[in-house]
């Protein structure tokens, strides 16, 4: 798609980027409405499709077009939802961060063919493990229900979204095992996309946590409680996400772009 840019003059471009950021904004926000709601100590989580268009499109067309289509989309549907100010802004700068993230670092691995791209991989598969790891052993120990005692509040802990996370995590931790046989384009895909959601996963828990500890009034520890609390939805957002994108990436390319199907080979 950048080679098709490239053949057009500069208000071309501008005008088809900016088509392609409504467009694909409308589509995000659709995206959103397709959701199950998570339970949660803080807001509203919930597992929608829009983080996947943003990956998408950043793939696909430019990271700039994906963020800002992600951004205008699902804030939007933030503001219609009647979310606070802050929501709103971290919908915004966290999906405009992940659509950046992905577009820019895709097309410069393509690039540079990295040969150590399977072990940078691993160090995300290594986040999503542990991850799984702790709050699979909280969901043990608690009996499937977290009584998080600072602030007077429960939270029910799903093992299996925890047993997805571990399973997420050896997957991209034995990289080095299958990669070999897999295209050096969907090895890109893998490591950019997993890193865009560990980005997403850090972002919101950091939002979450200062919220509580700010706006909220709660105690540091018990704001950690209820920012630990609130991951799930990210984490399972992730894993569809990440799942989704590795088993439709290779057949849109191919049909979409013939041309750059060179990309894909190893």
């Amino acid at each position: 798609m950048q080679n098709y840019f490239s053949q057009m003059s500069k208000t071309k471009q501008v005008l088809l980027k900016m088509t392609l950021v409504g467009v694909f904004s409308a589509l995000s926000y659709v995206g959103v409405f397709i959701r199950i709601p998570v339970p949660s100590p803080l807001g509203q989580p919930m597992i929608h499709l829009g983080n996947l268009v943003v990956i998408l499109v950043a793939l696909f067309f430019d990271g700039w077009i994906g963020g800002l289509s992600g951004s205008i989309g699902m804030g939007l549907y933030d503001c219609i939802a009647g979310y606070d100010i802050w929501s709103i802004m971290r919908t915004i700068i966290l999906k405009l961060v992940m659509g950046v993230i992905v577009g820019c670092l895709y097309r410069y691995l393509l690039k540079k063919r990295v040969n150590k791209m399977s072990y940078y991989a691993m160090g995300i598969g290594f986040v999503f493990l542990l991850v799984g790891l702790i709050f699979l052993g909280i969901a043990i120990s608690s009996q499937g229900v977290w009584h998080i005692e600072t602030i007077q509040k429960q939270v029910d802990i799903h093992w299996p979204v925890y047993v997805l996370s571990i399973i997420i995590g050896l997957f991209l931790t034995i990289t080095p095992l299958y990669q070999k046989k897999c295209s050096y384009a969907l090895q890109v895909v893998n490591f950019v996309t997993s890193l865009a959601i560990g980005v997403n996963l850090l972002g919101e828990f950091i939002y979450k946590f200062i919220k509580q500890w700010t706006l909220g009034g709660t105690p540091f520890v018990g704001s950690l409680y209820v920012a630990l609390a609130s991951i799930p939805a990210t984490l399972l957002n992730g894993i569809l996400t990440l799942t989704i994108v590795l088993f439709i990436y290779l057949p849109i390319q191919k049909s979409l772009f013939p041309q750059e199907n060179s990309l894909n080979e190893n």
